[in-house]
């Protein structure tokens, strides 16, 4: 009764203070001049509790809603990553990835990212991750995650990134939206990446098993009800398990703190040494633990001879049909050392003019990688040239980079240095799409 009593004298003063309005100002005002409730103290206490209970529920729902999206977006992820490696395979629309190229990929072709597809790569599965110092938007540089790491002042991103990145040797991953900026710049450095070799990332397991072509099976023609003919062995299982690189990187604390454009730097000089690394394991690597084993140690990898005393278009030709002989893919690249490459770029006919090279070797690109030893043979003084299809050829990365800081030692001069770590295998899907040509001598 007494609410209802409220809200009738309201009605009335708001009717008389209209009627005063009218005749001062001769306008009919509309609205409510003045409201007034009145409530005891049990009523404000319950509706305060009412408010509390149903914010309760409110906040329980929402929070079981986020972590029922936490779970949709890690299998998402997990979704994305196996696509992405798939598509990068061959097995459908690399656009998809947001990768800039239509390229479709060989038969022959190893399972795993290539080219721009490697950086588009860990720019999805960073876009797709949950935690915010992974967003892309926070443009964290390498630079900066060095500094976060060797503790000076860095924004939340970097923090966060660190604090997510932590592995038990005190180290930190490289979180994935730093991963491209590294990873672009080693495919044009690699002179393997850049022939088309695919990087395979793993998650969790220590190794993987992946099958390679030993040799091409043999049909043949039959007549009815006779024995069929069996070719072969054609597959082998290849057991590949990532060996631990690492690179240790000197910087003075100044120099990390100041300089506008240690992040290029940085950068620049990581992707160059694990470039020349990955070159050298992939292409001559011993085998030996823990260095992983090299195209030039794989059986079935091909092996001719330099003829003459220099190298020449001839024996590219040569390798070039050892490699038909074999039924295996024409050859798109040739790795060399730089003095092999600048020799042949020097060769000149009868009356000093360049020789060009033969219209069948147009589609061979010429590379060079000072991974390609030039000490070799009895004088020390011979090289290899690695000729082939490098699509077959595949490194099986596990983890991403890794970053830890090494404690400052006395007498240093405030120097800094930090380990980066990277652990990986390389594996050829069929050997016979490699010729290695020996006792080169430019």
């Amino acid at each position: 009764m007494g609410h209802h009593t409220n809200i009738a004298s309201s009605a009335i003063r708001n009717a008389l203070a209209a009627q005063a309005a009218y005749a001062k100002t001769g306008e009919i005002q509309r609205g409510a001049f003045a409201v007034r409730a009145d409530a005891g103290v049990n009523g404000v206490k319950a509706a305060i509790e009412g408010m509390n209970t149903a914010f309760a529920g409110f906040k329980a729902s929402q929070e079981a809603k986020v972590d029922g999206l936490a779970l949709e977006v890690a299998d998402i992820s997990a979704a994305i990553d196996k696509m992405a490696i798939q598509m990068a395979g061959g097995l459908g629309n690399p656009k998809a990835m947001g990768t800039d190229t239509d390229e479709v990929q060989s038969v022959h072709a190893s399972t795993g990212l290539r080219g721009s597809q490697i950086g588009a790569f860990y720019r999805k599965r960073a876009q797709a991750s949950a935690r915010g110092a992974f967003n892309p938007a926070a443009s964290i540089g390498i630079a900066e995650f060095i500094r976060g790491a060797a503790g000076m002042s860095v924004g939340d991103g970097v923090r966060a990134a660190l604090s997510e990145g932590v592995g038990t040797d005190g180290g930190y991953a490289v979180p994935d939206v730093i991963m491209p900026t590294i990873l672009d710049a080693m495919v044009s450095a690699s002179a393997v990446l850049a022939a088309g070799a695919s990087i395979l990332p793993l998650g969790a397991a220590k190794s993987v098993s992946l099958a390679a072509v030993d040799q091409l099976p043999t049909p043949a023609w039959r007549n009815e009800n006779d024995p069929l003919a069996t070719g072969g062995p054609t597959f082998r299982k290849v057991e590949a398990t990532p060996r631990s690189l690492a690179i240790v990187v000197p910087i003075s604390r100044e120099l990390l703190a100041d300089a506008v454009d240690m992040d290029r730097a940085v950068r620049q000089a990581l992707a160059a040494a694990f470039a020349k690394a990955f070159d050298r394991a992939a292409l001559v690597g011993s085998g030996t633990a823990p260095e992983p084993l090299g195209l030039y140690g794989m059986t079935n990898v091909q092996k001719i001879n330099q003829t003459g005393s220099a190298f020449k278009h001839s024996d590219m030709l040569a390798a070039y049909q050892a490699q038909l002989d074999a039924d295996a893919p024409a050859p798109t690249s040739i790795i060399m050392a730089p003095r092999t490459l600048t020799g042949l770029a020097g060769l000149v006919d009868t009356l000093g003019q360049p020789l060009n090279a033969p219209a069948l070797l147009d589609g061979v690109v010429r590379r060079p990688s000072t991974g390609v030893p030039t000490n070799l043979g009895a004088g020390a003084n011979e090289s290899l040239a690695f000729i082939g299809n490098f699509s077959t050829v595949q490194f099986v990365m596990r983890e991403n980079f890794n970053v830890r800081l090494l404690p400052e030692l006395p007498g240093s001069n405030g120097q800094l240095a930090f380990i980066a770590h990277a652990r990986f295998d390389v594996v050829a899907n069929y050997p016979q799409a490699i010729t290695v040509i020996e006792g080169v001598i430019s």
